[in-house]
This record gives C-alpha cells, structure tokens and sequence, in this order.
C-alpha cells in the first residue's frame, strides 16, 4: 500500500504551475491546512513571501519568479502588463523599474509590499489577455499598443513590433496597424497618455 503523501509533498504539484509559489487556496485544495504553511515556513522549508503567500524553498529560481509572484500576491485577479508584458513576452530590450499589474477597476490593493508594483485599473477583453510559462499577461498586442500610448521610445516599440511578427504573435494587419499608430505619436509628438495608475501604497 503506497504510503500518504506528507503536506509538502502535496504542495509539490500547485507550486510546480507557479514557479514554486503557493497560496492558502491552494493548499486547501491538496488537502493542506493553511496553517501548515506557516508551520512549513518556520521550518524553512517554505519562504514567507507576503499575505497568505509562499514559495517552497527547495524550487529552482528563474527568471519569470517575480512576474508570478506578482499576480500571486494579489486577491483578485491581475495581469501582467506595460514593460514588464513586453519583459515576459521577450518581445524588446526593456528593464522595467516596477511591475506593472493591470487590475480589476473596482479593486485596490492596500497590503504590505504594494510599492513593488505599479497598478493600472482597467476592464481587459478575453481576447487582449494570454498567458507566458503559465503567467496571465497582456497579449502582444495590447502590450505593444500601451508601449505606444505611454511614450516607451520608438526604437523599442519598433523592435517589439519586428520580433512579435517574426515570432507570429501579431498579424500583419496588426503590424501595420500598430505601426501607423506609433508614426503618428511620432508626427504629432503626442504627449505619454495619463492612465490610471496606482502606486502601491502599504
């Protein structure tokens, strides 16, 4: 007869789909009590890493960690957008100072650890969201599209633009699209649009 998988086992398969990150809805859906996290973590066999959230210690780190860790953090539902989509996307040579998150425009995140990330509230449709190595994320696209409409320099648009086609991210509708729309930011020298943006706040 096999024997029982221990608490930690069980946590093995939700961390493994978020880049070793685990929240308490997650272990109770394994069978976990959510205290043992804490428990786990005093052991140092989890890492605390915010409001009901972990990361098992023994996980490889990669490079996409923070990106999930981002939309993990939140309560409600968050996609990763701005620079840090194009970042995920590998779509340009950009080194985002803070992630950014879109968010439901109802809601605001008022928690510890908020400064780290940069908030915008905005509805998205089904078709502008998409997912990178099992992170919810802005579709190129609507990435691309933001890029253009806050004023990232047009070298780096331009380079988004080239590797999401070549990649076939994008069609070329889109491409040209996209491409009309930064050489009439260009033209008109539009001012970066203000979006709504929420600096965390703890």
């Amino acid at each position: 007869m096999a024997k029982p998988l221990t608490a930690f086992e069980r946590l093995l398969r939700p961390a493994g789909e978020q880049h070793g990150f685990v929240r308490a809805g997650d272990a109770e859906a394994v069978g976990v009590n959510p205290a043992t996290l804490r428990k786990l973590a005093a052991e140092g066999r989890l890492e605390h890493r915010g409001w009901g959230l972990y990361r098992l210690a023994t996980m490889p780190v990669t490079a996409n960690d923070e990106y999930h860790e981002a939309v993990l953090w939140l309560k409600q539902p968050g996609v990763i957008s701005g620079e840090a989509a194009l970042a995920l996307w590998d779509l340009a040579d950009v080194n985002p100072r803070r992630i950014e998150v879109t968010i439901p425009p109802t809601y605001n995140p008022r928690r510890a650890g908020a400064q780290r990330y940069k908030f915008i509230r905005r509805a998205l449709a089904p078709g502008d969201t998409d997912e990178v190595d099992n992170i919810p994320v802005v579709s190129p696209r609507v990435a691309i599209r933001d890029a253009i409409k806050t004023g990232l320099a047009g070298h780096l648009i331009d380079q988004a633009i080239t590797t999401a086609r070549r990649r076939e991210l994008i069609d070329p509708i889109t491409e040209a699209r996209l491409r009309v729309e930064l050489a009439d930011r260009s033209e008109h020298r539009t001012p970066p649009q203000r979006s709504r943006t929420i600096h965390g706040t703890s």
